[in-house]
């Protein structure tokens, strides 16, 4: 029995790899100009910075959502591995695909990075080993191990509902956008969208199977756990910043821009989106959680 079901994983692994096979992983990144879409992170024009620094400044920016999809995949990996039979409302065979997905998402963001700084990343470097900007610790494993259930999945359905927004922030410029990375941040929102239902699917069973204040506290706990995972990201930004110094020099003024820059567009439009989907969703205290979060984001800069 145990061999049947290994056969069939890997044969779900194999369909879902093949996926992201089909992509076009020849054709180089080019050198010599903007590879993802500025306006998706900030107002670099107003930076001042030279050409090639703008360039170096770009391809960072392209490392830095590479390594947190990284980052937050593993999230979701660990938590979906060690909490299978607390996890009702997916079946075996959805979640072993969910898995699958994750898995072969953060291998294409691997693969990504290798592609745009080669210097940075190799051969050696794994998902779980040898990230530049935000390395796994053990409060990140603590992070998992303590999330309940609920809170957890409304903060991967928040995540994902951002991911979904990625490509419509890379459109506005879509000459910006290097082809393999288009094609890369189209094919991962593609995919994430099944697991938003998914995401739904959970919330909802808790609710069913919970007193309704297990499902309020469940979304309270949301709150700290966003704000950890918010701070591993800005971290993660610190380190960016702080090579990106060492590559090209930077004013104070310059450095003090890009340490406190906004969200991105895919942040804003998706924190919108989840705010506005779990209000009008049965998840306890849904209405408080999305006034809470449209409060918390900031206007436009």
């Amino acid at each position: 029995m145990l061999s049947e079901r290994s056969e069939t994983h890997g044969r779900l692994i194999d369909f879902v790899r093949r996926r992201w096979e089909r992509l076009d992983w020849q054709t180089p990144i080019p050198a010599d100009r903007l590879i993802i879409t500025e306006s998706h992170y900030m107002d670099v024009e107003s930076l001042g910075l030279s050409p090639t620094a703008r360039q170096r400044l770009n391809r960072l920016f392209a490392c830095f959502t590479c390594e947190l999809f990284i980052h937050f995949e593993r999230y979701l990996i660990e938590y979906l591995e060690r909490n299978r039979r607390n996890i009702t409302a997916i079946s075996t065979a959805s979640l072993d695909r969910f898995v699958a997905e994750e898995k072969a998402h953060s291998d294409a963001f691997l693969r990504l990075l290798c592609m745009l700084r080669p210097d940075l990343y190799s051969s050696k470097t794994t998902t779980t080993t040898g990230l530049r900007f935000l390395r796994w610790g053990l409060h990140d494993d603590l992070a998992v191990a303590l999330s309940p259930v609920g809170s957890f999945f409304l903060l991967a359905w928040l995540f994902e509902e951002i991911t979904l927004f990625v490509p419509v922030a890379l459109d506005v410029k879509p000459a910006e956008c290097a082809p393999i990375i288009s094609e890369v941040m189209r094919l991962h929102a593609k995919e994430e969208q099944p697991h938003v239902a998914i995401d739904a699917r959970v919330l909802h069973q808790r609710r069913e199977d919970h007193p309704r204040t297990t499902s309020m506290a469940e979304t309270l706990l949301m709150l700290p756990l966003l704000a950890f995972v918010d701070a591993r990201a800005r971290s993660a930004w610190q380190n960016v910043v702080a090579l990106f110094e060492t590559e090209c020099e930077l004013t104070a003024a310059q450095k003090h821009r890009l340490l406190h820059r906004g969200p991105s567009q895919s942040d804003r439009l998706g924190i919108q989106s989840f705010a506005a989907k779990i209000e009008k969703s049965p998840v306890a205290l849904g209405s408080l959680l999305a006034t809470l979060l449209r409060q918390q984001l900031p206007s436009a800069s």
